[in-house]
């Protein structure tokens, strides 16, 4: 049996769109944050920023070395905001440090782009101060960010150690590392409310067919749900909207025209009365 079936036509052609589109492209996250590739939830790191032009004034984050026999101070995706000069690497692209014996050694360049490694969120500092007794190996820094909801006002940066003077690892507990929403994808609420109105209209006309179609046994134009009302509304926009400015339009074009033509046969009628009037006079 033959049924054209104007839902069915609907559903083949909107899964054979999905069928044969391609994947849209994934978007580049912005600096300091991320996207699991596991949740595709977003993370932004950048509340966790020191910057240099805050009011009132900030410094960098201070993390107790307990025995390593020394202390450090370090930005997250940011170079540090003290002024220091660090063996071997370039002035302000220093993003950790410590002081040792009163020189200054970095323990990482400025790194903006947090990565997950398995399902941890870890962001690593590269191409700080040469490692002692390896000049060729420049010492690094391995933190692992995880999310704690208690430190919301300011993260909680511990050492858990070192190896060899050379890659320096510490853990982050902060609120910025939970997930959260990605505000430059996010839907607006005229995009979400006419989602909603999209899906409304799509069930209601299927729905409505597949009713008029079944049960009332519609066919053609008929089946479209309340289709007299439609019909109606239609009919009473096409009068009001388009219909009756027409005949209105037409109307004054055709009273301004017949108003020149007036105006023109009495000015025809003056001149001739004119000529009529000279005429006499010179008979008199």
């Amino acid at each position: 049996m033959w049924l054209p079936s104007v839902c069915v036509v609907l559903l083949s052609l909107l899964s054979a769109s999905l069928a044969v589109s391609e994947p849209p492209e994934k978007p580049i996250d912005p600096e300091c944050t991320v996207t699991s590739p596991f949740s595709e939830n977003f993370f932004d790191l950048r509340k966790l920023r020191r910057d240099r032009t805050a009011n009132p004034p900030q410094t960098d984050w201070f993390v107790k070395g307990q025995d390593y026999g020394a202390n450090f101070s370090l930005n997250i995706c940011g170079p540090v905001l003290a002024d220091v000069t660090a063996e071997g690497v370039p002035k302000g692209a220093v993003a950790a440090y410590y002081e040792m014996n009163g020189t200054a050694y970095s323990i990482g360049s400025v790194s903006a782009s947090p990565r997950f490694r398995g399902r941890k969120l870890v962001l690593a500092y590269e191409n700080g101060s040469p490692c002692p007794g390896a000049p060729s190996y420049r010492k690094s820094t391995l933190m692992s960010l995880m999310c704690d909801h208690e430190q919301f006002q300011k993260p909680s940066v511990s050492f858990v150690g070192q190896m060899n003077d050379c890659a320096y690892f510490f853990e982050v507990r902060t609120a910025a590392a939970c997930a959260t929403v990605n505000q430059a994808q996010a839907l607006g609420p005229g995009a979400v409310f006419g989602a909603i109105m999209g899906v409304f209209a799509l069930v209601y006309l299927i729905g409505g067919i597949v009713y008029q179609r079944t049960v009332m046994h519609a066919r053609g134009l008929r089946q479209i749900p309340h289709y007299h009302v439609w019909v109606a509304a239609l009919g009473f926009i096409w009068v009001r909207v388009f219909a009756m400015p027409l005949l209105l339009s037409l109307r004054v074009l055709s009273w301004i025209l017949g108003g020149c033509r007036t105006s023109q046969t009495l000015l025809d009628a003056s001149s001739e009365a004119t000529r009529w009037k000279r005429g006499e006079d010179d008979w008199a």
